[in-house]
């Protein structure tokens, strides 16, 4: 009778969850998800999956009874894919499971949850594969052949329950819905797919603590072919900060936390080198255009460039350390958000160094698809002598020169995207609380405001060049943007889809 009553106040007029005793949102507007028929957006209250299209109604995708973990695309597929959790409950009088049909009737430590994995096109589940257990991470490969589930143990929000393998993983053949239980070691953290000359997956690389593993995906049977060991002291636990894959396969570039060490891997040769590095790695990136590797640090002012032959280092000294990479077509950008001020751009070919000064710390930067400029959100700095220094900006890095140009923001950003046609390079730009997107054309400065109807959360570009924009209603709001006409639709109350449809349990496997 409560969502009744709210759901008869209209599609903005619901209060907020704590008032109305939810245990979660409607909606999660930060786990959109764009396809060319429109935005899938995962509904925690209800554990389902709505499609938002750009026109037309929003309507459910039918998952069955359970509960949607997580939400994620496969690059350049419109198919997405989405981890269910399915309960059971398990009680040892079997006369007690006549009394309960949704989970809520069914006692906490009963409850037990094992996964599938579903593939969804067009608003529509293509196959749906059964892993057992609880996961809440998944990797694809980029030729959307083969994903990885694994349990992160890093999510804030997991919730540990009955007995859980923590050392193996599921790898899922999407094309013909086998799956399998793999050993990998302890924890997992992060994949990496290997592929062949010819772009198809053959293996995945697979960081646990303390140890990599390389599994073979060319063969039937899946398998761990080589285990790396990074420490032999039983007693040392290495906990691997990132990998990156070298363009030829034959490396995977591994940093680890507390250590001035790179670890590369031969996969060809399964033999480890480790090399020094000149501090503690904030980040590492590879870069194919170029075929190197960069590498910066949390506390030390330099950047190193690695090549993949014999890993000869060049060094580069800044004078503040960064701790971002963004990286361009034979160039990067480098900077920090941890207070500092400067950022960099370093050509990988010729060597140059050119370094730029904001006027307040940058939050977060974006470099647009042309590699022309870089668009950085930055934070208002207390106790400064200037208007500016008190307020959020936006500073816009020339990349073909040295100069940089601030603006003042109403609000913080919080939402950045790129449009381009008609000779145009246009940043759309969100900030928060402010109901209206501004749009600047990086090439003359022009800028138009385009009002919203409610505060923005985040932007996307969609396939064929429209953007969506979320919104904060607790029932759902969702705007579509042509850049090209300044034309915004919306839909609205999608968020309230199956909300009164509580889940049922599933029989036990």
């Amino acid at each position: 009778m409560l969502l009744l009553t709210l759901l008869a106040c209209g599609w903005n007029q619901i209060p907020n969850r704590d008032e109305a005793g939810l245990d979660f949102p409607l909606w999660d507007a930060t786990s959109a998800l764009p396809t060319i028929n429109g935005i899938y957006v995962s509904l925690p209250y209800s554990g389902g999956l709505a499609l938002v299209p750009a026109q037309g109604e929003a309507r459910l995708v039918d998952i069955g009874e359970g509960r949607v973990s997580l939400l994620d695309g496969i690059e350049g597929s419109d198919v997405v894919i989405a981890l269910v959790e399915r309960t059971w409950c398990d009680v040892e009088d079997p006369k007690d499971l006549r009394k309960m049909d949704t989970v809520a009737d069914c006692p906490y430590p009963d409850r037990v949850i094992n996964t599938d994995v579903m593939a969804i096109s067009t608003g529509d589940v293509l196959s749906t594969v059964s892993i057992g257990g609880r996961y809440n991470r998944v990797a694809f490969s980029d030729d959307a052949r083969f994903a990885v589930a694994y349990l992160d143990l890093s999510d804030p929000n997991l919730v540990l329950q009955g007995v859980i393998d923590l050392t193996s993983v599921v790898v899922i053949d999407l094309a013909n819905g086998n799956s399998q239980l793999v050993n990998v070691g302890f924890a997992t953290d992060q994949i990496r797919f290997q592929t062949d000359g010819t772009g198809q997956t053959t293996g995945a690389v697979i960081l646990s603590r303390s140890e990599v593993a390389q599994v073979d995906l060319s063969v039937d049977t899946w398998e761990v072919q080589t285990t790396y060991n990074l420490t032999l002291d039983p007693d040392s636990v290495v906990l691997p900060s990132d990998v990156e894959l070298t363009p030829s396969g034959q490396y995977a570039l591994i940093t680890v936390e507390g250590q001035a060490d790179l670890y590369a891997l031969d996969l060809f040769e399964s033999s480890i080198n480790l090399i020094e590095l000149a501090g503690l790695p904030a980040d590492l990136e590879v870069c194919e255009s170029v075929d190197l590797t960069v590498v910066i640090y949390t506390n030390t002012p330099t950047v190193e460039v690695f090549d993949h032959e014999r890993f000869d280092v060049e060094s580069y000294t800044l004078d503040e350390p960064v701790n971002q990479i963004l990286e361009g077509d034979g160039f990067v950008v480098l900077y920090s958000d941890n207070g500092r001020k400067d950022a960099y751009r370093l050509d990988l070919i010729t060597g140059d160094l050119v370094e730029y000064r904001l006027e307040n710390p940058p939050i977060r930067m974006d470099l647009a698809p042309t590699g022309e400029f870089a668009v950085a959100f930055t934070r208002a700095e207390s106790g400064g002598d200037g208007l500016y220094d008190n307020r959020p900006g936006m500073e816009i890095l020339d990349l073909s020169g040295n100069e940089t140009q601030p603006y003042l923001l109403e609000g913080v950003g919080v939402g950045l995207a790129f449009a381009e046609g008609d000779g145009r390079l246009d940043a759309l730009i969100l900030q928060e609380g402010i109901n209206y997107l501004y749009q600047l054309d990086l090439y003359t400065g022009d800028a138009q405001t385009l009002d919203l109807e409610v505060d923005p959360v985040s932007i996307g570009s969609m396939p064929g060049g429209r953007f969506y924009i979320t919104h904060t209603s607790p029932t759902g709001a969702m705007s579509f943007l042509d850049p090209s006409t300044g034309d915004i639709s919306g839909q609205y109350g999608f968020a309230t889809l199956g909300v009164l449809d509580p889940i049922e349990l599933v029989e036990a496997p």
